[in-house]
C-alpha cells in the first residue's frame, strides 16, 4: 500500500478549513484538539477533499508532542500496522502548530464505531470510565475471542507497535472496533492516539545525557509500561512493554511469525525522513538532538522487541 511522506515544504495550513461544527471542539483525552473538514481540492495530493481531521496540539509541559504522532505514523507504515495519517500542519493567525490526523472513516461510510469503554462496560458493569484502572489484559482478549478470534491478532500487532514507539497510553478509549457492511462484521479501528511516546516528556536540557550514554537510554526503554494492566485484580499492575508481548506469544504461539514481520523493517528510510523535521516551515520544530535521541531510540526498542519475539521460535 502507498504511504505519502509529507516533505519539509508541504507544511499544511488549515487557514483556510471548515470547523466541523458542532463538533469543532473535540472533548476527547487530555490534549487540546479540534475537528476540521478539508477543502474539496485540497492543497496536497495525500489529503482527502471534504473530509474530517483531527488538528491535535501538544501538551502545554511538552510542545513537540505533536510530532510524535507524525512519526509513528510513518513508523506504522514500515511495520504494516494501519495508522491515520498524520501530518504537520498549522494556523498561520494564529500561530499554532499541530499534528492533523485524518479521521479512520468518511461520514458518510455505513460503518458504525464502538470504543473499547463500550466494551469493557458491557463486560464490567462497574468499569471506571474516568480512571480505566480495570483495564486488563486478561478481559480485553475475553472480550475480542467473544466476538471474532480474529480480532486477537490485531490487538498483538498493535500491541507491538506501542513497545517499538513507547506509548504508555493505549487505554480503553484509544483502540475500537469499526462494524462495516450488511451483515455488519467487525475490523480493529488504526491504532490511534500515538503522542504520549518516542520520549515527548524528556526535556530538551536532558536529550544530551540520553544521545551520549546507550546504557540510559536503554534503562528508560526496560521501564517503560502499558496503560494496560494485567488482570481484573490487580489495578495497580501495569504491564511492562516486553513483558506484555512475551506474555501473549506464550499465549498464541500461533502468531509469532506474524509478529516477526511487523519488525521486518529497514530504519534507514524512517532516518532520512527524521532528518527533514528540523527544517520543516512551521513554528515548532525538532532540534536536530531530539531527531538523534529518537533515532538511537527506536534502533535500541527494534533491537530489545528482536529479542523477545524472535526468542519465541
Amino acid at each position: 500500500m502507498y504511504h505519502p511522506i509529507q516533505q519539509f515544504d508541504e507544511v499544511i495550513n488549515i487557514e483556510g478549513w471548515s470547523p466541523d461544527e458542532p463538533f469543532s471542539i473535540y472533548p476527547e483525552g487530555s490534549r487540546e484538539k479540534t475537528l476540521w473538514v478539508s477543502p474539496p481540492q485540497p492543497s496536497h495530493s495525500f489529503l482527502i477533499g471534504n473530509h474530517r481531521y483531527l488538528f491535535k496540539h501538544s501538551s502545554h509541559r511538552y510542545p513537540t508532542q505533536f510530532w510524535c504522532e507524525i512519526i509513528a505514523y510513518r513508523i506504522g507504515c514500515l511495520m504494516g500496522i494501519p495508522v491515520p495519517p498524520a501530518y504537520a500542519a498549522w494556523i498561520p493567525g494564529k500561530n499554532q502548530s499541530a499534528a492533523i490526523i485524518e479521521w479512520f472513516y468518511k461520514q458518510n461510510d455505513d460503518v458504525y464505531y464502538e470504543p473499547g469503554t463500550a466494551h469493557m462496560k458491557k463486560t464490567l458493569p462497574e468499569f471506571d470510565i474516568q480512571k480505566g484502572s480495570q483495564h486488563n489484559i486478561e478481559t480485553l482478549l475475553q472480550i475480542l475471542e467473544n466476538i471474532n478470534k480474529d480480532l486477537v491478532l490485531d490487538i498483538l500487532r498493535i500491541f507491538v507497535f506501542d513497545a517499538l514507539i513507547g506509548n504508555t497510553d493505549r487505554h480503553q478509549d484509544n483502540w475500537g472496533l469499526l462494524w462495516k457492511g450488511r451483515p455488519s462484521q467487525p475490523t480493529f479501528a488504526p491504532a490511534f492516539d500515538n503522542g504520549t511516546s518516542l520520549g515527548h516528556e524528556i526535556t530538551e536540557e536532558n536529550l544530551m545525557n540520553f544521545i551520549k550514554n546507550d546504557n540510559k537510554i536503554i534503562n528508560y526503554i526496560e521501564k517503560g509500561k502499558h496503560h494496560i494492566r494485567w488482570r481484573l485484580s490487580e489495578s495497580k499492575n501495569q504491564c511492562g512493554h516486553f513483558d506484555l508481548i512475551a506474555w501473549l506469544l506464550t499465549k498464541y504461539p500461533e502468531y509469532g511469525k506474524n509478529l516477526q514481520s511487523c519488525l521486518d523493517v529497514d530504519l534507514a528510510p524512517l532516518n532520512t525522513w527524521l532528518a527533514t523535521l528540523p527544517h520543516f516551515a512551521i513554528p515548532v520544530t525538532l532540534t536536530t538532538n531530539r531527531v538523534a535521541f529518537i533515532e538511537r531510540l527506536v534502533q535500541l526498542r527494534l533491537e530489545r522487541l528482536r529479542t523477545v519475539i524472535y526468542r519465541r521460535e
